[in-house]
């Protein structure tokens, strides 16, 4: 069953019946147009009760006709969004009945809004029938760059609504379907896209109001963990006496935008996307930093339950990121051998070796992987969800913080200097450690603590745009390379590692180990390096 994972990126435009849709000759790199018979399109899209997709910013269609029938899920909002397709399946029926009949949605497809859903019903919220006139805009080569759809809708909320009266429009919509190709002709998505509209709007275009056409059949739902929503049982907006932003305001919104940040990337931990498993990691570990340098100005058994959820959630997805780190570095080791993938060196390791390497670690992710989408699916995880949503709805603080110091800045600026102090007593208790496993456990730990201090410091600036100062900025973005390197340090320790335990695999079925021992040997002197860096990296800390 074919899936596809792309960015959608379009704008759209209300027109008036009459319109006439323009020539688009030499707008933007197009060099010519083709156009399309005319197509009828069928979709019912789908959200629970409450409404919690469209809260998110998610869409959820099953559409018919056309070039790309079957179920779609869009996430975001804007003119950039992800969208995840899957043909229509044996088990999808061949029309969808929204009147009486409840429409079950594929269990392949309800996992991947899981994350929103939470084992709530999906039932169809509007239909629309939509007869669907296409341009292509092809680039000189006959590519196409992107395509102009011209649509004329009927629609009509269902199911646990009211059924509604049948609305009418026509909208155009612009798509690039190659933004490679519109880059080197146009300098640019945005750049075509405009000059693009220029052409439009003159001919009775004005641009759309609303993300998508469900969003004009049902309205949007109000999104109570929006960053920008104010907290449970708090005014619009929360400020101190001296008119800065208070801090509980300022981490609210804090958190609610990095909760965002990895319910987005759920979906794509669920259908292996490259880089998910990661960029899924790295949203709960900067959350987890996030609370626990301030916890402080938080009430204490409250965060400490968030911390504890997001600490297992973490070591969910450990094993299989570690397991992904080490199976791309096989390829990038040989590469970095002196001469390079196509040197002497690299040539003395058989290919025997490489396939060793690679396959041990990814049958490991493969088989982690599964193992953690698994747990995802359970009850288990939709509580943790849940309980992250609470927190941040009202987000509790610290019932003894004195309402003199709920300045933002003045209270987040020493607890965030605090963690710069436990990195250089950590990074001073390497220097004085003589074990070596003790010293790269030590090393490890000024690693996560700098990191800690980069994600609490960062986060809040992405989120709100708060001034920490120029001192803590700058030590951040020390704390950032002090970080990176001691990354790659372990990151080498682990490849290391894993070529030892597959030479010994090797060794006993009598295999050449050679080649091992020249990928081992060559981590030294990347660890020589890295260390010293990181030992320059923590004076300049200490300096700032």
């Amino acid at each position: 069953m074919g899936e596809t994972v792309q960015v959608e990126i379009e704008r759209k435009f209300d027109v008036d019946g009459q319109a006439s849709l323009p020539r688009l000759n030499g707008v933007g790199g197009v060099a010519q147009v083709r156009y399309r018979p005319p197509m009828a399109l069928e979709a019912v899209y789908f959200d629970t009760a409450a409404r919690d997709l469209s809260a998110n910013n998610v869409t959820l269609r099953r559409r018919t006709g056309g070039t790309d029938a079957g179920w779609h899920v869009k996430i975001g909002k804007g003119e950039r969004r992800l969208e995840l397709h899957s043909a229509l399946g044996k088990e999808d029926a061949e029309d969808v009945s929204v009147g009486p009949v409840t429409v079950s949605v594929p269990a392949r497809i309800l996992d991947l809004v899981q994350v929103h859903v939470r084992g709530k019903q999906l039932v169809p919220t509007a239909r629309l029938n939509t007869l669907r006139s296409v341009v292509d805009l092809l680039d000189g080569q006959g590519r196409r760059l992107a395509e102009v759809s011209d649509d004329q809708v009927a629609a009509m909320a269902v199911g646990f609504r009211t059924e509604s009266r049948v609305q009418h429009w026509r909208e155009w919509e612009v798509e690039v379907v190659d933004a490679g190709l519109v880059a080197a002709s146009a300098g640019g998505t945005d750049a075509f896209l405009d000059a693009v509209g220029q052409v439009l709007q003159p001919a009775g275009a004005r641009p759309s109001a609303v993300g998508s056409k469900v969003e004009k059949v049902v309205g949007k739902a109000a999104d109570p963990l929006d960053p920008r929503a104010p907290l449970a049982g708090s005014g619009a907006a929360e400020e101190h006496d001296g008119g800065a932003p208070a801090v509980r305001a300022v981490l609210a919104a804090t958190v609610r935008t990095q909760l965002k940040v990895l319910k987005g990337w759920d979906p794509l931990v669920r259908r292996d996307v490259k880089d998910s498993v990661h960029q899924y990691r790295v949203a709960c570990r900067t959350l987890r930093s996030l609370l626990q340098t301030y916890a402080p100005l938080l009430e204490a058994d409250a965060v400490g339950a968030v911390i504890q959820d997001l600490k297992k959630l973490g070591k969910l997805l450990s094993v299989a990121r570690d397991a992904e780190v080490v199976r791309d570095q096989v390829q990038e080791k040989i590469a970095a051998l002196p001469g390079g993938a196509q040197g002497v060196n690299a040539g003395m390791i058989p290919g025997k070796t490489v396939r060793r390497l690679r396959g041990v670690m990814a049958r490991a992710y493969e088989a982690a992987q599964a193992q953690q989408v698994k747990r995802m699916r359970t009850g288990w995880y939709f509580e943790v969800l849940d309980r992250l949503d609470a927190f941040a709805l009202t987000l509790p603080m610290h019932p003894e913080l004195p309402e003199a110091e709920t300045a933002a800045a003045a209270a987040m600026v020493p607890l965030a200097t605090d963690q710069v102090d436990a990195v250089l007593a950590l990074a001073a208790a390497v220097g004085s450690e003589q074990d070596r496993a003790r010293r790269l456990d030590l090393m490890h730990e000024v690693r996560k603590e700098a990191k800690r201090l980069r994600y609490a410091v960062k986060a809040v600036q992405d989120a709100t745009g708060l001034d920490l100062g120029a001192e803590l900025v700058a030590r951040m973005k020390t704390a950032k390379k002090l970080q990176e390197a001691l990354g790659d340090h372990r990151d080498s320790v682990m490849f290391q590692e894993h070529v030892l335990d597959t030479s010994k695999v090797a060794a006993r079925k009598g295999e050449d180990t050679f080649g091992y021992g020249l990928l081992f040997a060559a981590e030294f002197a990347l660890q020589a390096r890295t260390e010293a860096a990181a030992e320059r990296l923590v004076v300049k800390l200490a300096g700032h």
